[in-house]
């Protein structure tokens, strides 16, 4: 229900009542499309799979990595290509795999189009990177795949506790609160999943009394979604010692790096643990944490690669509609390999941690932090055409956004949806400064930072 067309018009105008029904329709709507046979029989595999034994393991991961550089080369236009001066013959195993080049994220994004195998965008799924780097990415996945993906998160949830028909709370980057409405209700109800949609957008200390009533109501088994607002509410709760009328069975965290100050305050809040996951919205391979705590690198969607400057590079099983073969993410993974078996029963490698999505924010006039994951949300639906992006903020009232900006693929009516993004976040007082420069330059670090905030708090 995001965006700024018609139908939001609409849905901003019927009661609080009907845009409950209306969500749970929509809902109803995405469940098809999502949760269908390829998901259940997926799910149903992997709750009966044996995953004690490595060597197994490791020869269905060999097996897949062979299959889905077969059907790469052959679907995708850009592969067949990419690969020209390479005898695929040579690479008989997963052990070969550095025989193929790498695949750089700018290199990604200026052939998109090419290295989808589908057809046409209606013809697959569309998913949408954060954009956490700067950069806008719109991938397709077959159907297929993306049930596959939601199977195995739904796996993930189920040896963690998670039963199908609990009660969920969500707070992640849906849009779907009136920007200026006067109603201290900051949720909707998708009551066909028994599912509440908290809004991240309205989480002031202000309203965060009237989310932690609401949830006392509903009494959520199950709570998921972003590190920063998650842990902000969490913080509120323990800064004014309020009682929970529920205890779920974990907290699911996401999108945002997980550090350990964070899970220490969300524990402590809701009395149960934190179970973080990590992917990407292009496709790598799941590091999932397990009943023991331990995150694991799941062999069986894809493979992970260390670079010896710590990043990583992955090759995603369930990226047929847009392969990603020694694709250059960006993001840095450190193993365990020292690590003792982990006592779940699970031989999958151990990681010790994932960086890459900082918890980076720029500030309101209302003192409401804008994390890194909601500014990432406004360069979706902005399909590969953006290569870099920077918001600086200098004053409380005024944000600059620079752009790098494929000049082919830009459309002027984008930058109407940009600052109609950062108004709703910020309020319609914004004095916003859009900049489409050459490049922007990069922190001592070697990295780009997406965020710079230079408000003192």
């Amino acid at each position: 229900m995001a965006g700024h067309g018609i139908y939001d018009k609409i849905y901003n105008r019927i009661p609080l009542g009907a845009q409950n029904i209306l969500m749970s329709c929509y809902a109803g709507m995405l469940y098809r499309q999502r949760y269908g046979k390829q998901y259940q029989a997926y799910l149903a595999y992997l709750k009966g799979k044996d995953y004690g034994d490595l060597d197994k393991e490791l020869q269905y991961q060999n097996d897949e990595f062979l299959r889905f550089l077969k059907f790469a080369v052959e679907n995708s236009p850009f592969y067949k290509e990419f690969y020209r001066d390479l005898d695929l013959r040579e690479i008989r195993s997963l052990a070969d795999i550095t025989k193929l080049r790498v695949l750089e994220k700018e290199t990604f994004r200026r052939n998109l189009d090419r290295i989808y195998t589908i057809i046409s965008p209606s013809a697959g799924i569309k998913g949408f990177t954060g954009g956490t780097t700067g950069k806008s990415l719109m991938v397709l996945y077959t159907r297929e795949d993306s049930q596959k993906r939601l199977a195995y998160l739904s796996f993930f949830e189920f040896r963690n506790g998670v039963r199908q028909g609990m009660r969920r709370a969500s707070f992640n980057g849906r849009q779907f609160i009136a920007s200026g409405s006067k109603h201290k209700v900051f949720w909707r109800h998708n009551i066909l999943r028994k599912q509440k949609l908290y809004s991240t957008f309205q989480m002031t200390n202000e309203n965060l009394p009237y989310y932690v009533a609401d949830l006392n109501r509903f009494k959520p088994q199950v709570v998921n979604g972003f590190v920063s607002a998650i842990y902000d509410l969490a913080r509120y709760i323990n800064e004014h010692d309020i009682p929970l009328a529920f205890k779920p069975v974990a907290v699911f965290t996401t999108s945002e790096t997980l550090l350990p100050f964070h899970r220490s305050d969300i524990e402590r809040a809701f009395q149960c643990p934190v179970r973080n996951q990590y992917s990407s919205g292009e496709g790598a391979p799941f590091i999932t944490e397990c009943p023991e705590g331990n995150l694991h690198y799941n062999l069986d969607t894809g493979i992970i690669e260390s670079c010896p400057d710590g990043q990583i590079l992955v090759t995603g099983f369930h990226t047929h509609g847009t392969p990603l073969v020694r694709y250059a993410i960006g993001d840095s993974v450190t193993f365990a390999f020292d690590k003792a078996p982990c006592r779940c029963g699970c031989c999958h490698p151990l990681v010790e941690s994932v960086e890459g999505r900082q918890v980076d924010y720029l500030v309101s006039r209302k003192k409401r932090k804008i994390s890194l994951s909601h500014l990432a949300d406004v360069i979706k639906g902005m399909p590969n055409c953006i290569s870099n992006m920077q918001f600086i903020q200098d004053t409380i009232d005024a944000v600059t956004v620079k752009m790098v900006v494929d000049a082919q693929k830009y459309k002027p009516e984008f930058e109407d949806s940009l600052i109609a993004e950062m108004r709703y976040r910020f309020g319609d007082d914004l004095l916003l400064t859009i900049e489409k420069v050459d490049e922007i330059p990069r922190e001592a670090s070697g990295k780009y930072r997406l965020v710079i905030n230079n408000v003192k708090e």
